[in-house]
């Protein structure tokens, strides 16, 4: 699935530590791509229980947790369709509990 990044995400991705960017990066591939590839955003397959994905109140925004642990690691992220009608997923904010205030 083709993504993208909000500017928003990329600022608190580079001030992520390096271990922190590690976790969400395995978390992306080991778990969240693979759910992808099979459906869950399509209602096809459930997301993966360990990622605690749910949709944020009146909104098209996703919820995921990374971490529970230290650190809290806590993502939004959003689809759009990209040039070819296909489904895209859009990356919003990335860090702890406080990226919902």
């Amino acid at each position: 699935m083709k993504f993208r990044t909000e500017p928003s995400f990329d600022r608190e991705f580079s001030r992520l530590p390096r271990e922190h960017r590690h976790l969400f990066l395995a978390m992306l591939y080991g778990h969240l791509l693979p759910a992808l590839a099979a459906g869950a955003h399509r209602g096809m397959t459930p997301w993966p229980k360990r990622l605690r994905v749910h949709k944020l109140t009146n909104s098209d925004v996703y919820s995921m947790t990374w971490s529970f642990a230290s650190p809290d690691g806590r993502a939004t992220f959003h689809f759009e369709k990209d040039d070819d009608g296909e489904p895209m997923l859009v990356w919003g904010r990335i860090g702890n509990h406080s990226i919902y205030e």
